[in-house]
């Protein structure tokens, strides 16, 4: 009888960070029951990946699900398929910490009693150098999307077979994913996935069709727990699939016992389809879903859309400057800490993918998955001996200051107003300006995403078919920042200007400091920084601003001194920007010498003190993503500007103390 090869497998993960509660819902809505009615069927074969962070929480908290895990192991119903254990983007770390990480979950694995030959790439983010990398951890096969194949130019028809591919000599066979099944399952009937395996049906003894993606799309992703258990869609599933004669079930390594990969073939750097479309910068991933809208309503789509890609993983690092400073933060320890195994640790759990990218998730902005990544990083360089340093730390071309002693690292950018866009304290591992600013995005205009699906009103919705409008209360509240969000940055504000315009960006900045070039000289334990600029009114008024940051035991100290060549009555605004997470409701305004920061969330508790009394202006900074809920429209953190009024010149101090 012909048949069709069908390899079925889940991906399971929760980042580092992620609240517990989180972990727990997502558990019993799909890690538990899925497992649980798997043992049911004795006939039905699984391929798991498990990502470190949510092995450990289940071992900790739910250590039977362990023992589950290994008697279906034991049983040959699972076959397990690993990862770096702290789940980050291969490419994206180096080959030294891609081997440490992969041999980790292996070891694991083999506590659950399997020797794992297979990796589950993370988010699917193929580079053609990795080969050399998984060949090096004994790994035999890797499973992406067939999009990557689309992208190399092979056709639908012949993306049923994994295949070779080599870099440098070495070699390792590829599966594709095929993504008809990634939008039927478990979304669709059982009878449409059915009914799509058997026209697939073949002569050939060797044709495959894999299905392996989100284990949350079974009971956590909305309206798929109703759907997928309370209504028995995964019974139905198994018991199908099980029962057809048609369908041969197969795990990955059983499949390459029996059968040889097709041949050779070079994939590009690539990622599955939808996150083309997400690593766009915003106005070109607007126009990215506009023309793959265009080409569904001419109808063809189906014909050209090998052709049709966005941009790639790494465009994240472009596209969000705080993820890209983060991230290279991380290479630059790694390096450092390569021999240290307890720093080392913190590290690769520091490389955990998930705060550093978006796309249908919140990733990058969700403040506690970055607060995490922060915790490590400061943790790993906390074994260093402090040392100052001037360094292009986010390889921009531009050099950073990097101050640092015993309890705080300072890096300053002379580059972008002389401003400090890390504060990072050892002793609390939270860097106080984590901030996110509030950046448009193109769903905000754009509300369907670019999916390769049709829409399909049987089943439940798949988060990527959402539509999605902005609410009306959250629209009267978007505002989209000009600039990054440091702290001590200069602005010069009219004396009339209000904080509603100054907080919702529509006021006028008459100065040329805030994200403008100071020149710098760094001392032993501080910087001097300076910039000859002005104020743009009737017309030019020169203005010098010094400001001297120094790194104390307990924070920093500012100094300055601002001169106006020509008098003119004109408010000097210095902005910090905080990572508070306490949730600020309204905006304030008040005059004081000295206030505390308290964020029991976040940073914890901090004091601003001035050497005069200033006015005020707080408020919260909250961006607008989406997310597999909705619209999330999240707390970044405070900005407090310290304004000083000034007609000629100016001396004061800010002292940051953390308590």
């Amino acid at each position: 009888m012909e048949k069709i090869n069908f390899i079925f497998g889940i991906h399971n993960h929760q980042p580092l960070g992620n609240f517990g509660w989180v972990f727990e819902e997502a558990y019993n809505h799909s890690y538990r029951p899925f497992m649980e009615i798997l043992e049911e069927f004795p006939m039905m074969k699984v391929n798991a990946h498990f990502s470190g962070p949510l092995l450990e929480w289940i071992e900790e908290n739910k250590p039977d699900y362990i023992d589950l895990l290994k008697s279906l192991v034991k049983n040959g119903q699972l076959e397990i398929v690993v990862a770096g254990f702290y789940e980050p983007v291969l490419a994206a770390i180096p080959k030294e910490d891609r081997i440490a990480q992969i041999e980790l979950l292996k070891e694991y694995a083999r506590k659950l009693g399997y020797e794992a030959k297979g990796v589950w790439l993370t988010e699917r983010v193929w580079q053609p150098e990795l080969v050399k990398s998984l060949k090096e951890t004994g790994i035999e096969y890797v499973v992406v999307d067939d999009y990557h194949f689309m992208s190399a130019g092979l056709s639908k028809e012949e993306l049923f077979w994994p295949y070779y591919t080599e870099d440098g000599g070495e070699v390792i066979a590829v599966f594709p994913i095929d993504e008809k099944l990634r939008y039927l399952i478990p979304f669709r009937p059982v009878g449409k996935t059915i009914e799509y395996l058997e026209t697939l049906v073949d002569s050939d003894p060797s044709k495959v069709a894999v299905f392996h993606d989100d284990g949350e799309k079974f009971g956590v992703w909305p309206g798929t727990y109703e759907w997928v258990y309370e209504k028995g869609w995964l019974r139905n599933f198994f018991d199908a699939i099980t029962s057809n004669e048609k369908i041969n079930l197969l795990t990955y390594t059983e499949y390459l016992k029996m059968f040889t990969p097709r041949g050779l073939v070079y994939l590009p750097i690539a990622s599955y389809f939808e996150m083309s479309e997400w690593s766009l910068p915003a106005k070109q991933a607007k126009l990215f879903v506009e023309f793959v809208k265009d080409l569904k309503k001419e109808g063809k789509f189906e014909k050209y859309r090998v052709f049709v890609r966005g941009g790639i993983w790494k465009n994240f690092f472009f596209k969000y400057p705080e993820s890209n400073f983060m991230h290279k933060r991380m290479l630059m320890i790694s390096k450092a800490v390569r021999n240290n195994p307890e720093a080392r640790r913190y590290i690769l759990k520091a490389q955990c993918n998930d705060a550093y990218w978006h796309g249908i998730f919140g990733g990058v902005y969700l403040p506690h998955l970055r607060r995490t990544i922060w915790e490590n990083i400061i943790k790993a360089q906390s074994y260093l001996r402090p040392e100052n340093r001037v360094i292009d730390v986010d390889f921009d071309g531009r050099k950073e200051v990097m101050l640092e002693n015993e309890n705080f690292i300072a890096t300053i950018k002379p580059h972008y107003g002389g401003s400090i866009f890390e504060l990072s304290s050892k002793r609390k591992a939270v860097n106080y300006n984590d901030v996110l600013p509030r950046r448009w995005e193109h769903y905000h205009e754009v509300p369907d995403a670019a999916t390769p699906e049709e829409e399909n009103n049987e089943g439940v919705t798949s988060i990527h078919e959402f539509g999605k409008a902005i609410p009306d209360e959250i629209k009267h509240e978007l505002a989209y920042d000009w600039q990054l969000r440091g702290i001590l940055q200069d602005h010069f504000i009219g004396v009339n200007e209000s904080l509603d315009s100054y907080r919702l960006v529509r006021y006028h900045e008459l100065g040329d400091f805030v994200n403008q070039a100071y020149d710098f000289k760094i001392n032993e334990n501080s910087v001097m920084l300076w910039r000859n600029g002005g104020i743009y009114v009737e017309r030019k008024i020169p203005v010098r601003i010094e400001k001297n940051i120094e790194l104390t035991k307990e924070g920093f100290l500012a100094h300055y001194r601002v001169s106006l060549e020509t008098p003119y009555e004109v408010l000097l605004g210095v902005e910090l920007n905080l990572a508070v997470h306490s949730v600020m409701e309204k905006p304030e305004e008040f005059e004081t010498s000295e206030f505390e920061v308290n964020d029991p969330y976040g940073i914890g508790r901090a004091k601003i003190e001035l050497d005069r009394k200033a006015k005020v202006w707080k408020f919260p900074i909250k961006t607008l993503s989406q997310s597999e809920a909705g619209w999330d429209f999240i707390q970044q953190g405070v900005s407090y500007t310290l304004l000083f009024p000034i007609e000629k010149e100016l001396e004061f101090e800010i002292k940051f103390k953390e308590v």
